[in-house]
């Protein structure tokens, strides 16, 4: 039989801790943004919005469809442990993913002479906007109220799965946007119809 080692919960989840492995989450994506932009060169542009972009579709696939059903087989401390342990990624690695992402859309677009009054560039300006309103007026603060639970001890169980559950089943949503943003960037790229 295999020995579990119980770890001292404050020593998993501190605010030195996480600070230390999510601010380079954080950080990291703006400044390759900023690098590709001082460069000048439109495949690096491209070539970052794609993989930043494939990097926040991926999370929230992973989020809304993966995690969403792992999480209903957990029991309520089960669901809290693991919210632990994706707090860095969600509060500090997706607002700088989508941020960036949506920026160097915006560059390419710009690169790619595609009108700002072109039907599909609006609609997906529009769905680009509805998901940064919900990535920093829902996910964002839901993600705050999480990890300041944790850090005052995570007692609150409760709350820290239901705000975990709510965001998981957000990603869902996200996930549909970014999915339709994406058969337009497609008719962008080939210029086929739709």
């Amino acid at each position: 039989m295999h020995k579990v080692r119980v770890m001292d919960r404050e020593k998993q989840f501190s605010l030195k801790a996480s600070l230390s492995y999510g601010l380079p989450l954080l950080i990291i994506p703006p400044v390759l943004l900023i690098i590709v932009l001082v460069i000048n060169n439109f495949y690096f542009l491209e070539y970052f919005h794609v993989i930043s972009g494939s990097a926040w579709t991926g999370m929230d696939l992973v989020m809304g469809l993966f995690f969403s059903f792992i999480m209903k087989g957990l029991n309520p401390l089960q669901r809290s442990e693991v919210s632990k342990r994706l707090i860095p990624v969600m509060l500090f690695f997706m607002p700088a993913i989508s941020t960036v992402t949506i920026t160097a859309g915006i560059y390419t677009a710009i690169a790619l002479n595609i009108s700002f009054f072109n039907i599909y560039f609006i609609i997906v300006a529009i769905l680009a906007l509805a998901l940064m309103i919900q990535g920093l007026l829902i996910f964002l603060p839901n993600e705050v109220r999480i990890y300041l639970e944790i850090l005052k001890g995570g007692k609150n169980i409760e709350k820290i799965v239901r705000l975990t559950m709510f965001n998981l089943k957000l990603s869902i949503l996200q996930l549909i946007f970014q999915i339709v943003i994406i058969l337009f960037m497609a008719k962008f790229a080939t210029g086929g119809a739709l």
